[in-house]
Formats: structure tokens, C-alpha cells, sequence
């Protein structure tokens, strides 16, 4: 392959630390995730059965069904208000009540919105977790031998998950709209941020 063509197809590629992450959990229980360091995108796998199809053929497989993995967890900077840890926990008391009664599903059930994002922050790949609850909300552990910021995981369980893409659309005037438009999104986010947070 020509060095032109295989660098035409090179861009600025992802990066494992340009994601965005939001949480979605009962009532108004609601996260932007600004002080999670570091979460996982799950897998999919397709679970199959060879089936022999007679003679001298080779098996063939055969999809059964589909396996998600379990859990994704996340890991939160602890600020001095505890914030991030206080949510979780309230989200897990909408579980169970003071008498230990276990609630219906229905009751806590969330989504987990995990999000890759390009150089201009705007989402190019996201992930939704779909009927998400946290099952485990870390310890905090101290030590008097370092200043470290303190950090807590959060496990969270799900039923499946579903994937979207910002791909540009065919053809060249979709592709320049598209631009356009994420550089626009772009721009405008940058501007609400600044106010925001000066």
C-alpha cells in the first residue's frame, strides 16, 4: 500500500481519555460524571453450537444467543462534599427500605450513558446501558503516608446495552453538513462551558 493512501485513512484517532459520561438513575438522581476518571465500554458476545451437517462436511456453527457482560464500573474523584458517593448511595436506597424490604425493579432501574468523544468533544461513538442500577458503591480507603485525591468505584449491573455512531453521512455535501454542524456544536458548548465555569 502507497504511504499517501494508508495515511489518508490515519486521523487524529480515539483516545482513551476524551469520553464523557451521564447517569441516569430513579427520581433525581441525575450525573454528569465531571469527576469520573476512568469507566470501561462493555462487551457482546455471540454464543454459538457447531452442528455436524453429515459426510465429511466440517461443523458448522450456529449463533444460540447473546451474552453481555455483567457490570461496568467507574471510578469517581472524591470532592469535599462527597457528592458523587452521597448520589450512589441514595440510588441504592431506592432498593431496599429501613425494614430491608426488597423494591420492585422497577423502582431503580437507570441508564448509563458512556460516550468516546473526537478532538472537538462532541460524541463519535456512545454506548447506553439499559436498565442500569449500581450494586456496588466502593470503600474509601486513607492513609497517612500520602496527600492522594481520594477516589471510590461504583459497580453498576444491567440488562443489555445498545451502541450509536456519528459517522458522517455518504456523499460530500452530508459530510460538509456534518462538519459544519459538530463545529457549530462545537463552538456552542465551548461558549456554555466558559460561562459556566468561567
Amino acid at each position: 500500500m502507497h504511504i499517501n493512501r494508508f495515511l489518508g485513512h490515519m486521523d487524529s484517532m480515539s483516545r482513551s481519555d476524551r469520553f464523557d459520561i451521564e447517569i441516569r438513575g430513579p427520581a433525581s438522581i441525575r450525573s454528569r460524571g465531571i469527576r469520573c476518571t476512568a469507566v470501561n465500554i462493555p462487551s457482546r458476545t455471540m454464543t454459538t453450537t457447531r452442528h455436524r451437517m453429515g459426510g465429511a462436511y466440517p461443523d458448522r456453527p450456529y449463533v444460540t444467543g447473546i451474552e453481555y457482560e455483567n457490570d461496568v464500573t467507574c471510578t469517581f474523584m472524591l470532592d469535599s462534599t462527597y457528592e458523587d458517593k452521597q448520589m450512589m448511595e441514595l440510588w441504592q436506597s431506592y432498593m431496599f427500605d429501613e425494614a430491608y424490604n426488597l423494591q420492585y425493579p422497577d423502582a431503580y432501574h437507570g441508564q448509563v450513558i458512556i460516550s468516546q468523544l473526537g478532538v472537538d468533544n462532541q460524541p463519535v461513538y456512545t454506548v447506553e446501558l439499559h436498565e442500569a442500577f449500581p450494586t456496588t458503591v466502593g470503600g474509601v480507603a486513607f492513609s497517612a503516608t500520602e496527600a492522594a485525591i481520594q477516589t471510590f468505584d461504583v459497580t453498576f449491573n444491567y440488562r443489555t446495552w445498545s451502541s450509536a455512531y456519528e459517522n458522517s453521512p455518504g456523499g460530500l455535501l452530508g459530510g460538509l453538513f456534518k462538519k459544519f454542524s459538530r463545529k457549530i456544536t462545537s463552538k456552542l458548548d465551548k461558549k456554555i462551558n466558559d460561562k459556566l465555569f468561567g
